[in-house]
């Protein structure tokens, strides 16, 4: 099984027009703050990793026991690295540190901040207000990355904030098209089209069960010794 980037499916290119669109924005008129969400297994952080591998922008995961003073020293640290500023021991109160974070994205007019796991800051306004300050005070851009429920709960939480949000985009089951495009990009056996029927239903449009179902069918390819491979080849693993 070859390693794969970013195959363009169909979440993938909705994706990018998100970033597209805010990049291109009106700066000084529209905020630049958009959501990437859905279910688990369809991709979305390894979408948000890679892009912002690819694009040299800057990767942030929340973690479920951040706290507002400690999403802002990871916030200014992660920052530090990426414009290769010396390392220094952050020190100062929460919106001390938080201020120096506004000062340096001030003087920038095209950075990209993607937070995944966006989901953990439902539990605290303080992160998500400290969010909402970055787009409102700088011209920077963020993509905040969640789970199904997290426009719905963005909407609950803050209709303000949901209004901030200019994009909004819903990662879905992949299709067959989809499936048929991942496996064409990281299998070293052809599928046949029944097959890769087979996995549509079988996977549900899931990435994640999608690849343990094709490294099954390789295993059972170099076994057997086949360079093409159909459901008549084999009997599916569960």
């Amino acid at each position: 099984m070859r390693e794969y980037s970013l195959a363009r499916t169909s979440n993938v290119r909705k994706a990018e027009e998100l970033f597209t669109y805010l990049q291109k924005r009106p700066k000084t008129e529209m905020v630049g703050l958009g959501l990437i969400y859905g279910p688990p297994g369809l991709g979305k952080s390894r979408f948000a990793r890679q892009t912002a591998i690819q694009n040299d922008y800057i990767y942030f995961r929340l973690e479920a026991t951040m706290t507002a003073k400690a999403f802002a020293i990871k916030l200014l640290e992660r920052i530090h690295q990426h414009f290769g500023m010396q390392s220094l021991k952050v020190r100062g109160t929460g919106s001390e540190i938080f201020s120096r974070v506004t000062d340096i994205l001030e003087n920038y007019n095209d950075i990209v901040i993607v937070i995944d796991e966006i989901d953990y800051a439902f539990r605290s306004q303080k992160i998500l207000g400290s969010i909402r300050d970055i787009v409102d005070e700088t011209l920077t851009t963020v993509v905040l990355v969640g789970m199904t429920d997290a426009k719905s709960k963005l909407l609950a939480l803050d209709s303000h904030y949901f209004d901030r949000c200019n994009f909004f985009c819903e990662f879905k089951p992949m299709t067959k098209d989809d499936i048929k495009l991942l496996c064409d990009e990281i299998c070293d056996v052809k599928l046949t089209d029944p097959l890769v029927q087979h996995l549509s239903v079988k996977t549900k449009g899931n990435i994640r069960k999608l690849v343990k179902s094709l490294y099954s069918i390789e295993d059972i390819a170099k076994q057997r010794n086949l360079t093409t491979i159909s459901p008549e080849h084999m009997t599916m693993r569960n």
